[in-house]
């Protein structure tokens, strides 16, 4: 099959990384173009080429190929006054109002890795202690969509509270880390970029996506449920 999606290359992401160590404008326009093309147009090919398989996650499903992470970073609330990054991103969740939440999937690029993964961001607290509830009473409907990922190498990444909240001790040790999350997604990394170097990356996201589907039902019934109880 022909796809959109014809690769990152070693060079795109290399010219990626001497944007950021060079960190000044003239350079950034010097090479725009290339950057562009070589990374983030890859990136909105790739959106294209999985918009059936997101659609049929989830026909509500916000699938745009322009839908990618800028180069230049927003510095006006940072410490950091880096102008550029060296990695570049696409997430696909659907439309989100005002304060709402949903979860979503990603991939990311960027010269150490390549990363895909499913989760939520800024999920609010009162979500997580939701989450804690279901997991407490039972457990078995995360597992069965958690156990898949695990065994096919995603991690559970995020920052834990510092003291174990109530009732950690009523669940098993394999649950108990996540049990204390601050945060909810489960990510898979490649070191290197021939993972997406060929427009074979498209079939393995495809794979991917297949693999993160029970988590992501399970995770949009469990915000839905936890939209009907704040009425």
């Amino acid at each position: 099959m022909t796809y959109n999606f014809q690769g990152v290359s070693q060079e795109s992401i290399t010219l990626l990384e001497m944007n950021r160590f060079n960190n000044n404008k003239p350079f950034y326009e010097e090479h725009k173009k290339e950057i562009n093309e070589g990374v983030r147009q890859q990136l909105g090919a790739l959106t294209l080429d999985l918009a059936e398989d997101l659609y049929a996650l989830d026909e509500n499903m916000l699938v745009s190929p322009k839908k990618v992470s800028r180069i230049r970073r927003d510095t006006r609330f940072t410490k950091d006054k880096t102008l550029y990054r060296a990695n570049v991103w696409v997430i696909w969740h659907r439309a989100l109002e005002e304060g709402d939440m949903a979860p979503g999937l990603w991939c990311e690029i960027s010269p150490r890795s390549v990363d895909n993964g499913i989760g939520f961001w800024r999920a609010s607290p009162s979500f997580m202690a939701f989450f804690r509830s279901d997991l407490r009473e039972n457990a078995t409907p995360f597992l069965e969509a958690f156990v898949p990922l695990i065994e096919a190498g995603y991690q559970v990444l995020g920052e834990c509270y510092k003291r174990p909240k109530p009732g950690t001790e009523e669940l098993p040790e394999a649950l108990q880390k996540i049990y204390n999350l601050k945060e909810l997604y489960f990510i898979y990394t490649e070191p290197g970029v021939a993972r997406a170097a060929t427009p074979a990356f498209v079939d393995d996201m495809k794979q991917q996506i297949q693999l993160m589907k029970g988590m992501y039902r399970y995770l949009d019934g469990l915000y839905a449920r936890f939209k009907a109880l704040q009425g």
